[in-house]
């Protein structure tokens, strides 16, 4: 069995992001028993790329660059210059026994192609993040694209095979989406050991504990709560001080003025709005603890963090994080803006962040040639479960 596996929307719209990651990490893992092609539009033909060759252009998104542009003028300079097979989509379907999409797409070809296949081969799917019926507030579809996206649920509910990044996911894809219980439908891991485990010497003991979150500002994520419990812990005397990394809101400009205004206000927050990987991976083994709440369809950088030597304090739902639980992540139930001030007040005590360093278990967390050997099989049938 040969197995087409559609990078349409990479190639479309890059973006270094936990999808992107996941992308990446398929192509360098990829099994050699189970025959791939990943496949990219090139005019009116497709490229039919290897294993090697499409992780090569996944790893441009992880590159140092400058504006989005730029890394779609690269994706398209990488593709020209390779010498690869391209194919009509009559002899794509001839060539391909089974049918891949690993990642979230509203392009009308992307989904059109895979309703194609559909009706031909086994399809597959991975299901990633909250829904869109679940967290209204993180989506924004521009107008005219509902039916698109209308579909891409539809695709998701209806294909032969779904992996799910976590039970959350899982549990939304069948609860949510109503996708029918016969239908292949099975959760793996995505991992973190793409991070070199190197730990920063401990901070002093004079020092501020470094508390640290990664990701966009998404209302989800409640980085607003955060901002404020943390301004109100300082205020009460704790000696902490708190980086944000992650883009700005695109959904709610008030969340990106909430944090303006506490930095203006001389408090001791940073926000780093663009970063590489590399400079994130420093902030992260470089703070005393790193901290995830709110909703996440599963949360690589929880794992990252681990891996790096910092643990993790969490709330709401955060699938990567309970994985975790006991071996360096801890669950602490932030109910009220008071709790939440309350966690930076406890853990500014450098006693309790040594407590949390003694419990790390890096050796637990999940790899991602575990994860993409589940879904290679999945993908093909040859398995039903993790």
């Amino acid at each position: 069995m040969t197995l087409g596996i559609d990078l349409e929307q990479f190639v479309t719209d890059p973006y270094g992001t936990g999808i992107q990651r996941v992308l990446h990490q398929l192509a360098l893992h990829w099994p050699d028993e189970i025959p791939a092609s990943f496949i990219v539009p090139m005019g009116d033909r497709f490229a039919m790329l290897t294993c090697q060759q499409a992780s090569q252009l996944l790893a441009l998104a992880f590159e140092p660059a400058g504006a989005q542009d730029d890394l779609r003028v690269r994706v398209r300079q990488y593709l020209d210059q390779l010498k690869v097979t391209t194919v009509a989509l009559g002899e794509l379907l001839a060539l391909h026994d089974g049918w891949f999409l690993p990642e979230v797409s509203y392009l009308p070809s992307v989904l059109q192609r895979l309703e194609i296949f559909a009706r031909c081969v086994p399809t597959t799917m991975i299901g990633y993040d909250v829904l869109p019926m679940t967290e209204p507030g993180n989506y924004r579809f521009a107008p005219g694209t509902a039916a698109m996206v209308s579909q891409y649920f539809r695709m998701l509910a209806t294909v032969d095979r779904v992996v799910a990044i976590s039970e959350y996911a899982r549990s939304e894809i069948l609860d949510v989406l109503r996708r029918d219980r016969g239908l292949v439908t099975v959760v793996a891991h995505p991992g973190a050991d793409h991070v070199t485990a190197v730990r920063s010497a401990d901070r002093a003991a004079g020092e501020p504990v470094r508390f640290l979150r990664v990701g966009t500002m998404e209302a989800r994520k409640q980085p607003r709560e955060l901002v404020e419990a943390f301004c109100a812990a300082v205020d009460a005397g704790a000696y902490a001080e708190l980086i944000f990394v992650g883009r700005p809101s695109a959904s709610d400009s008030s969340i990106n003025r909430t944090l303006e205004q506490a930095i203006e206000g001389g408090y001791p927050i940073r926000w780093v709005r663009q970063a590489s990987d590399e400079q994130v991976y420093r902030q992260m083994a470089e703070a005393d603890l790193f901290l995830s709440f709110g909703t996440e369809g599963y949360g690589i950088p929880v794992l990252e963090a681990l891996v790096l030597g910092t643990p993790v304090i969490y709330d709401g739902i955060q699938p990567a994080a309970a994985l975790m639980e006991g071996k360096g992540a801890l669950w602490y139930p932030a109910v009220d803006p008071q709790a939440l001030s309350g966690m930076f007040t406890a853990f500014a005590d450098r006693s309790a962040v040594r407590a949390l360093h003694l419990a790390l278990g890096q050796s637990s967390v999940p790899t991602w040639q575990r994860f993409v050997s589940t879904v290679a099989q999945i993908s093909i049938g040859r398995a039903q479960s993790q």
